[in-house]
């Protein structure tokens, strides 16, 4: 793909834009930046991944104040991501607790944290691709050969793309990966590149870039089934530079993986529509956002989902929602019916976090007893593996449930 100097230049900004963001905001991942000087290319899909995850922190920045000065009142408000999250992205309380989720605030934090918080995990947005990010990024040092053929490559994970915590989790000092590269994607033909790697011990894990006009795209998979049984995610977001229009999607299929640990019995689905105001490359305002967050979990025994949603602006009404069950019967995380909401009066604005929200009542929970947004087996979604193959970008216009596949 071929851009011209003034497109080359804007996506050049958007990378500045990202090292600035991750310094300022991520101090645990601040030896990730990279290189200033690296020009967004589908050739190197770890920086087209990397801008929008820096516009992904920001947008959660926006959630409590924008770069005029103006901050929200009441409990969302806070100095830095670090004093409402928790490594995990999960919020805390004033005494550093968790915060209650039957409270009011729950929900808006929830997806603050969610969005300004670089876990390195699945448990944030942008740290949902982070692995795949750092491990594209130390393929591309070496360099890749896109002739769809596989080939050995000897690697050593370093601080230059990963961080001290996942070289810690990762307990690796060398490895050799299966590579094969191809233009365009050859597992998805919408996108310019693609890049599979196979890791001895790991699993699958593919990243895949396009770019076109001032728009940035890009779709990753991590497939761990060769490892761990029905243990699976992927994630896919653009962003347009000339219109701001950012979207976000995220499919993380464990619930039935049943491996130790903490990384299985579980499955997470997110969706997100932002629209940012751009000056100069760099985020000024965030003037709507709606999404939607849903999480099941299941031990054998006991079993707990959660949905949250968001849709609004802190200019004219910021509403977020918050819905949950617990059960001893599964399939009842697949049915909306058995979901009940924790009310909560909060409407956010600039002036008040008790706004009238009248006219955006948020998104609601549907009634259907065939709940597809959370994953649950019991309700025939998508496998992820279909998915992957044939997305045509995001196309949703908006957040809702309706048009889950």
């Amino acid at each position: 793909m071929i851009f011209n100097n003034e497109i080359r230049k804007v996506l050049a900004v958007a990378v500045l834009f990202h090292v600035a963001t991750l310094v300022a905001c991520q101090g645990k991942v601040d030896e990730v930046v990279g290189s200033p000087s690296v020009t967004v290319s589908a050739d190197k899909p770890s920086t087209v991944v990397g801008a929008v995850q820096g516009v992904i922190v920001e947008v959660g920045n926006g959630l409590v104040s924008d770069n005029q000065g103006q901050a929200v009142q009441g409990k969302i408000q806070a100095q830095n991501v670090n004093a409402l999250c928790n490594e995990h992205a999960m919020p805390l309380d004033e005494q550093g607790g968790y915060l209650d989720s039957q409270g009011p605030d729950y929900p808006s934090r929830l997806f603050y944290c969610k969005l300004a918080q670089n876990s390195g995990s699945p448990d944030s947005i942008p740290g949902s691709f982070q692995q795949i990010k750092a491990i594209s990024c130390m393929l591309e040092k070496v360099g890749i050969v896109y002739d769809d053929q596989e080939r050995q490559v000897h690697v050593t994970p370093d601080t230059s793309c990963f961080t001290a915590q996942q070289l810690e989790n990762m307990q690796v000092q060398a490895m050799t990966v299966t590579v094969r590269a191809s233009k365009p994607a050859f597992f998805n033909t919408y996108y310019d590149s693609g890049v599979s790697m196979t890791i001895p011990g790991m699993g699958i894990y593919r990243v895949a870039a396009k770019l076109s006009g001032t728009k940035m795209e890009f779709l990753t998979q991590d497939d761990q089934t060769s490892v761990s049984p029905n243990k699976s995610g992927t994630f896919a977001a653009s962003f347009d530079l000339l219109t701001g229009e950012l979207k976000y999607e995220s499919r993380g299929d464990r619930f039935q993986c049943a491996e130790q640990g903490g990384t299985c019995g579980w499955s997470r689905h997110e969706r997100l529509l932002a629209q940012v105001g751009m000056t100069n490359g760099e985020i000024t305002s965030v003037s709507k956002i709606e999404a939607i967050a849903g999480e099941i979990y299941g031990d054998g025994n006991w079993f707990s989902a959660r949905v949250s949603t968001i849709k609004g602006s802190l200019a004219n009404g910021l509403k977020a929602r918050y819905f949950m069950v617990n059960s001893n019967t599964s399939a009842d995380l697949g049915d909306a019916t058995k979901y009940s909401e924790v009310v909560n009066n909060r409407c956010y604005t600039h002036a008040s976090d008790q706004a009238d929200c009248s006219a955006n009542p948020g998104i609601e929970l549907p009634q259907e007893a065939s709940f597809k947004f959370n994953l649950h087996p019991s309700t025939q979604y998508t496998s992820t593996q279909a998915w992957v193959s044939q997305l045509t970008g995001l196309g949703f216009t908006s957040v809702n449930f309706n048009d889950v596949q």
